[in-house]
């Protein structure tokens, strides 16, 4: 990669933000399941690759924009968590018939959280984002004339990086609220490694199927907790023990997987200085 300075950082965001109201016009036209987790996926990338401006060349705007994309993607948790559950629930229904008022519940939620989604899509992408936008790229630009992408790229992805490994020294299989902010960590990094992945054809082809897999492991547990959490509210502390049962027993068994293979997601090591390609080493 030569010194381009951060046009193929504004390429790429340019590219994202087209995504992104693609997306969301599929969404406001149908509010489906796949509709909707394809704006979050997209969503998260055009956060991705804002934050790492930011992490290039801080600016508060880039903040503001990060704002109001987090708000957009807080959003839609309840209903991506609802409809979990029910998925899950329906699953289980046949050897835990424990569960049918429950699913009941479960159906009432995602219709009234369905409607709601309908309303809050209708409010996303208010123009005053896209002009925020374009206010940054051309700050951004401005400022990272001479910037070498070389150097400054890897400097930022190891920072992520470094929030990835504080928070698995910190990991502790017993709170499975540690197993959640790890995850967070890794997601972050995920994202922002392929949005730099896209600047330039020469940096070796990087495969993030592992860290798609350990974000898998950890979301099921997270997974886990929402689904007792939201099992003792709706039985008032006073769940079913078949159903008790299984679900804490479902829980610490997808935690013991997680545990055995967890340090895969320290394969990613450093930003080598002699190819500057990034590398996966084995642990």
């Amino acid at each position: 990669m030569k010194n381009t300075g951060g046009k193929p950082l504004l390429d790429a965001l340019e590219i994202h933000w087209r995504q992104y109201r693609k997306r969301l016009k599929a969404c406001r036209q149908t509010a489906s399941e796949d509709n909707v987790h394809e704006l979050r996926i997209s969503t998260r990338r055009l956060l991705a690759l804002i934050e790492l401006l930011h992490a290039l060349e801080p600016q508060p705007t880039l903040l503001s924009i990060r704002k109001a994309l987090k708000k957009q993607l807080d959003g839609f948790d309840e209903l991506r968590d609802t409809q979990v559950m029910l998925f899950e629930a329906a699953k289980t229904l046949p050897i835990l018939p424990e569960l049918e008022p429950f699913l009941a519940y479960m159906h009432r939620c995602e219709q009234r959280l369905l409607l709601e989604n309908h309303s809050f899509i209708a409010t996303l992408y208010q123009p005053k984002l896209r002009r925020k936008l374009k206010k940054a790229g051309k700050y951004f630009k401005t400022q990272t004339t001479d910037i070498d992408l070389e150097q400054a790229l890897p400097s930022a992805i190891n920072n992520i990086y470094g929030l990835v490994i504080n928070r698995y020294e910190a990991l502790d299989p017993t709170i499975p609220a540690s197993i959640h902010h790890l995850r967070i960590a890794v997601k972050k990094l995920r994202y922002t490694l392929l949005a730099a992945q896209c600047l330039d054809s020469t940096h070796a082809e990087m495969d993030s199927s592992l860290l798609k897999s350990q974000l898998t492991r950890m979301g099921d547990i997270q997974n886990s907790v929402i689904m007792l959490q939201t099992l003792e509210l709706f039985f008032q502390h006073q769940i079913p023990s078949a159903v008790e049962q299984y679900y804490r027993r479902q829980q610490q068994e997808l935690i013991d997987s997680f545990i055995t293979c967890c340090s895969e997601i320290l394969v990613f090591r450093h930003v080598t200085q002699n190819d500057r390609n990034w590398v996966f080493e084995s642990a």
